[in-house]
């Protein structure tokens, strides 16, 4: 009885996790960003044609906007797209969905691999907890690679947990845990170095024998060269460190401005004395501020503001809430307090070369607060606060919640009564469910619902709308949303359109962007310039247009992108003669002005 009761409470448990987080998949964030644009558009290209938007035949790392992508989640939404046969939003979010599902799935695996003897109820609990986190919730619901990448590099420290806590050389699982780190360097090019540094810590932390230790290193090493070959060659290439750079530029440029000013200030105090002034360069300067910004970065993001109050908002996540809701903050407490004890422990007996004495937990103690520190680097290098770069930490701050979960159970166990136990939980319980519903509801009918800007959220019915009239067009200028690649993604040009279209020069980073595919064109310029332009080059092509909303001409649009409710206007659809008889009815020099006399 006891078996089945607990079947059902699974079921009811893994129903209310499911459920949620298809809801609306494709409509919920609306819209799409214009990251997700291009993942989909290559994996649209890659399941149609096997080449990318490019015209590249499979690639091991997508060229993009010029910032080269990793691979993993292209090819994922590629062969959701050739299974179900289209490529819609929901098709590009079901990657991250599924990814999503496994985190939890890993989760109570790895956390009935460290509390074997606990009950149901601490693993199940943080199961729930971790399922309607903001961060884990959000992420399963958009395009980011790097939760993919946290999907299959939590099947890594499953077996690598595992390993650990048997005390002996497992030769199968040790195979597995190298086998799916490597496949998750395929997600996130940040990840790549963050899991071979934890293969090797490990495997130093281990109470093998040198040879054994030896054997594991080479066993790593092949599976990561052999597997893991598409990328390994971009460890430390300027395609695979791109963004990486991209990030340290940005805030190597903002720290040399604030040195630059606060060194003028004392300069300036020292009523311009160059000798004393001197001393402000020991007080500011880059390496101070790299060590400031790195040492800032890491208690951000290990900190319980960030985590369980107030986070960075960024596309798909707000920042009403911490990653965690915040009544699991005490057991994120507990479970770090022994971790960081189980951490220190490790090293007192490392240092006195008595590793062996250290016990199996502790020891994955420590390797768990090793790998947090090296998945962080990337982040501290940067001096870049985002949720994307800090997945691995904040499933590894899962794990200390469950810890502390089950800690705090039992003690309480032992120390109360059953009523008063039932009592205690149902209260902890009820606190716990009412932000979990709060939490959902902000996200779906505020979050979701007032941000129509930045989720682009009127492209669906504006590009349906372009696709209807676009035959009787020659020319289709987008001004605005994403250009080429998002007609492409909603089926009104073709994958050979794409594939030999027309892009920008690479800017100062490296960014380029498709311009021109088929009939449609991006062009950042204004409506009036671009009519203007139209009639000095004499251009009889009939041309559409989408551009931001232009009062004056409100009654010459051909369609109107609204915010959800109706209230806001977003963009807007002209045909460009008709901006052009607007104009010459308005203004009497206007032919003089912009037609073709005037070149």
């Amino acid at each position: 009885m006891k078996k089945i009761l607990t079947t059902i409470i699974v079921l009811l448990l893994a129903a209310v996790i499911i459920v949620p987080r298809f809801y609306h998949l494709g409509s919920q964030p609306p819209g799409l960003h214009i990251d997700e644009v291009s993942f989909a558009a290559d994996a649209k290209a890659i399941a149609e044609t096997g080449r990318d938007t490019w015209n590249e035949p499979w690639p091991v790392v997508f060229k993009a906007f010029g910032e080269w992508k990793a691979p993993g989640l292209t090819y994922s939404m590629a062969l959701w797209s050739k299974i179900l046969g289209r490529m819609d939003t929901t098709v590009a979010r079901l990657p991250s969905a599924i990814a999503g599902l496994t985190i939890i799935l890993l989760l109570a695996l790895t956390l009935r691999t460290i509390l074997p003897t606990t009950s149901f109820v601490p693993i199940g609990f943080t199961v729930f907890a971790l399922a309607f986190s903001p961060w884990h919730f959000d992420m399963s619901r958009i395009f980011y690679e790097a939760f993919s990448a946290l999907a299959i590099f939590s099947i890594s420290l499953y077996f690598l947990t595992r390993i650990t806590l048997s005390q002996v050389y497992n030769a199968k699982l040790w195979l597995l845990a190298t086998i799916f780190a490597a496949m998750s360097g395929y997600f996130y090019a940040s990840i790549r170095l963050v899991v071979i540094l934890s293969l090797i810590v490990f495997v130093v932390i281990q109470t093998w024998s040198f040879r054994t230790k030896l054997k594991a290193a080479l066993v790593a090493m092949l599976v990561i060269a052999t597997l893991g070959a598409g990328w390994i060659g971009d460890l430390f290439s300027e395609r695979g460190l791109n963004r990486l750079t991209y990030y340290e530029n940005k805030a190597a440029y903002g720290a040399s401005l604030e040195i630059d000013e606060k060194r003028q200030f004392c300069y300036l105090s020292f009523d311009r004395n160059e000798k004393l002034s001197k001393l402000c360069y020991l007080i500011w300067n880059k390496p101070v501020e790299k060590i400031t910004t790195a040492s800032k970065t890491y208690l951000t993001y290990l900190g319980t503001d960030y985590l369980f109050l107030k986070a960075e908002s960024e596309y798909g996540f707000d920042s009403q809430y911490g990653a965690f809701l915040y009544p699991l903050l005490p057991l994120y407490l507990i479970g770090l307090f022994v971790a960081l004890s189980g951490f220190a422990g490790t090293i007192g007996f490392w240092l006195k070369h008595k590793l062996s004495q250290v016990t199996p937990v502790d020891r994955f103690y420590a390797a768990i607060v090793l790998v947090t520190l090296i998945s962080l680097s990337p982040s501290a290098l940067a001096g870049n606060i985002n949720m994307r770069m800090s997945l691995i930490s904040l499933y590894i701050v899962a794990l200390l919640v469950g810890i502390g979960a089950h800690l705090t159970y039992t003690y309480l166990s032992t120390h109360l009564n059953k009523l008063l136990l039932s009592l205690v939980a149902f209260l902890y319980l009820g606190l716990l469910l009412f932000y979990i519903i709060q939490s959902l509801s902000h996200y779906f009918l505020v979050f979701t619902r007032s941000n129509d800007l930045m989720w682009s959220s009127d492209a669906p019915a504006i590009f349906a709308y372009v696709k209807t009239v676009s035959p009787q067009y020659d020319r289709i200028v987008d001004t605005e949303l994403h250009g080429p690649l998002a007609p492409y993604f909603y089926g009104d040009i073709k994958t050979e359109d794409v594939q030999s279209g027309a892009y920008s020069p690479p800017d100062a980073l490296g960014f380029t962007y498709l311009i021109q595919a088929g009939k449609y064109e991006l062009k950042h310029i204004g409506l009036r310039d671009l009519a203007c332009e139209k009639l000095s080059h004499n251009d009889k092509r009939r041309t559409l247009v989408i551009t931001s909303p232009v009062e004056e001409f409100a009654s010459s649009r051909k369609y109107a992108g609204k915010s959800w409710n109706g209230a806001l206007l977003l963009h807007e659809v002209y045909d460009l003669d008709d901006i052009i008889a607007s104009e010459i009815r308005g203004n009497v020099n206007y032919i003089t002005r912009c037609g073709p006399k005037s070149l």
